[in-house]
């Protein structure tokens, strides 16, 4: 009987020095270890960002067109003047803030006055190797402009006074499209996604005709278009 506990306690200490062996006593855990796993994106972290300003003396352009491709595009009509204020704000985000701020400069912001209108365009790499890029737009126009922007990813907001006979015309690929306008807006409207809802605030539309998909009509005489179009997102429209 002795000899057999003898055994037992022999057993139980060689499996303990095992253990302390091994390290099982430290549960301390090592801060740089990578514990997110395989498939878990930590890119993107850092943000490095960098405004710009322009203004643009109009001569004899009627329209402004923006074409962005990730950001937000705020555009917003002004009386009593004949320049474009232009301002904004570039964004990239990499796994540092190094790497971020190194590539500021892949980002530019082309300005072309052409003859019948202003191009606003933003130009980036094709490729970003692990980095987003984004431009944020806030553009003050004057009232008698067309509009027409074009962006991919982001958001469309615009205050616009709608001129005789004009044209705004916004599209985008996935986010949203807020619209304000004057009551007295004189156009025929066209709205139209893919995936998301319409709707339509403080403004009268008359012959309307409505889909879950699209929402056309006209506002006023009809004397100017309005075309609204994103694919993943929402559109709301007001007047004020």
């Amino acid at each position: 009987m002795k000899t057999r506990t003898n055994t037992i306690l022999s057993t139980l200490f060689v499996l303990f020095a095992l253990l302390v062996s091994f390290g099982c006593a430290d549960i301390s855990v090592n801060p740089t270890a990578d514990i997110n796993g395989p498939g878990v994106n930590i890119d993107q972290k850092y943000k490095a960002s960098e405004s710009f300003s322009n203004i643009v003396v109009l001569s004899n352009q009627t329209t402004i067109k923006v074409e962005g491709i990730n950001g937000t595009v705020n555009v917003q009509s002004v009386s009593g003047t004949n320049q474009i204020t232009l301002s904004g704000e570039k964004v990239v985000r990499a796994d540092t803030y190094q790497n971020a701020y190194s590539h500021l400069k892949d980002i530019a912001i082309e300005i072309n006055e052409l003859t019948d209108k202003v191009l606003v365009k933003t130009v980036q790499p094709n490729y970003s190797n692990g980095r987003s890029y984004s431009v944020n737009y806030t553009i003050s126009i004057p009232s008698h402009l067309n509009v027409v922007v074009n962006n991919v990813n982001g958001e469309i907001n615009g205050r616009l006074a709608m001129p005789l006979n004009g044209t705004i015309a916004m599209s985008l690929q996935n986010g949203n499209i807020k619209l304000n306008l004057p009551r007295n807006t004189s156009a025929e409207f066209y709205a139209s996604l893919a995936n998301g809802s319409i709707s339509l605030q403080d403004l009268t539309l008359h012959n309307r005709v409505a889909s879950s998909k699209s929402l056309q009509g006209r506002f006023g005489d009809g004397q100017g278009m309005i075309t609204l179009r994103t694919t993943n997102g929402n559109i709301h429209v007001a007047g004020f």
